[in-house]
């Protein structure tokens, strides 16, 4: 199998399992049609946006990237990547956030198939994110590399959330590390080492002291955790106990604490809280 078709794969298996999928890619190198026959200059990325500019200086509408061939390497290989589509995020009436429809040449049919597996819409659809991220999980700063988030994925999820790492708060406070405490928060990554600890499709209850997320009652839920871009600041309870028991947790993580939900919601510190499925009471109701 050659690494070509390694990597395709890779995506697909991120896609359907990992919650957050990502391909860690420099800057794209070339694009075979931007609705014009005139030769592109450069291609960035702003915010959520694919920016295409023409060697005359003309911005590209999204709408012409339709169609677009990019030619993007991650260090391993290049691949050819195209927009099929592209709208205006329905979650976000500001128009803040652009969802592309992507696919890839299959290497053993060379049929194009689309890069993202459904998310719980059933959408299959992503954006680029500047920066890059590391095996353990932390988003990097970086002018010149972007990274390919599907919908499904814990990165694409805290940006519709309204955590945009680009973007500062009401209060002028920079949102890139609640975006980061975000996709901790998602995957159940307690220790910040890139490790998840939840299942696919496991519902949660998010909010923060923005109040970019608000808090709400819902049943059968009860406080989990306190976050902040490392991870866990404090645990009240563990997502799911068949995957993770709080002394699972204290033999993995042990700097991470127990604490009651009114010592561990006040944590000073905290970027992101979560409400999830309490699995103690549910069980004790239908016994």
């Amino acid at each position: 199998m050659s690494a070509y078709r390694n990597r395709l794969a890779d995506i697909g298996r991120r896609a359907l399992v990992a919650l957050a999928t990502a391909i860690s890619s420099m800057a794209a190198v070339s694009l075979a049609k931007a609705g014009t026959g005139q030769a592109i200059s450069s291609i960035s990325v702003v915010g959520t946006r694919f920016e295409v500019t023409t060697a005359d200086g003309r911005v590209v509408t999204q709408e012409d990237l339709v169609g677009a061939v990019l030619t993007i390497a991650d260090g391993q290989e290049r691949m050819p990547l195209r927009i099929d589509a592209v709208e205006t995020d329905p979650r976000n009436s500001d128009g803040g956030i652009m969802l592309y429809t992507m696919s890839t040449r299959d290497p053993a049919t060379g049929a194009w198939r689309n890069i993202c597996e459904p998310d719980i819409e059933g959408r299959r659809m992503g954006f680029p994110l500047a920066g890059t991220w590391t095996q353990d999980g932390r988003h990097l700063p970086s002018d010149t590399a972007f990274s390919i988030t599907c919908t499904g994925g814990a990165q694409a999820k805290c940006v519709r959330f309204g955590y945009r790492p680009w973007e500062k708060s009401p209060d002028g406070t920079p949102l890139w590390d609640h975006h980061q405490a975000c996709t901790r928060m998602i995957r159940a990554d307690y220790c910040g080492d890139g490790v998840g600890h939840t299942r696919n499709g496991t519902p949660i209850v998010i909010y923060d002291r923005k109040g970019i997320q608000q808090d709400e009652a819902a049943p059968d839920m009860s406080f989990e955790a306190a976050w902040d871009a490392d991870g866990a600041l404090c645990v009240s309870r563990t997502r799911i106990p068949d995957v993770l028991t709080m002394e699972g947790l204290a033999a993995i993580c042990p700097g991470v604490r127990q604490q009651p939900r009114t010592a561990c919601e006040s944590r000073a510190g905290a970027l992101i809280l979560n409400r999830s499925i309490d699995r103690r009471t549910v069980q004790a109701a239908t016994e």
